[in-house]
């Protein structure tokens, strides 16, 4: 059941980007614009999520059509940690103006890997090293603004 309704809310949040995206501004020299890429990524999600939903569909009708004696647990657990990564997203979205991209990120990688069971001296020293990579890559070489944050720009010059 959970996977079912994890495939809705991949398919309805896909529909959603794309839908933003289209409101995206056109470019005249170019054949593709800045909604190219975000309908891609919505397209993707819808794609998966409708996979997802449909390999579950039979699952469903056993589920509901088979004998009642013994009632299933629910994993609220699982459901939680199916979740977390947007609400990781969410935390990057809020607080990165204030924390800074590069602590934001950090902080996402170490909880999703020590969630995963990883060593935290090996999930912390992972978790820095690749959000430093991809601050410097995205920053320096292609050129793309993230949040600075206004925390550890009071603090160092």
């Amino acid at each position: 059941m959970r996977d079912f309704l994890l495939g809705l809310a991949f398919v309805i949040g896909g529909g959603v980007v794309i839908a933003v995206a289209q409101t995206y501004p056109t470019m005249p020299a170019l054949q593709y614009g800045p909604s190219l890429f975000p309908s891609l990524i919505g397209g993707g999600m819808v794609i998966g999520g409708l996979v997802l939903a449909l390999t579950r569909i039979g699952q469903l009708r056993i589920a509901f059509a088979g004998p009642r004696s013994q009632t299933p647990r629910y994993d609220y657990r699982g459901l939680l940690i199916s979740l977390l990564p947007c609400a990781l997203i969410v935390f990057y979205i809020l607080a990165s103006e204030w924390l800074g991209a590069p602590l934001c990120m950090a902080v996402s990688m170490l909880i999703l890997m020590l969630l995963r069971g990883a060593r935290p001296w090996l999930s912390l020293v992972v978790s820095l090293v690749v959000a430093a990579a991809i601050y410097l890559l995205f920053s320096r070489y292609l050129l793309i603004p993230l949040p600075e944050g206004t925390l550890l720009s009071q603090i160092l010059p």
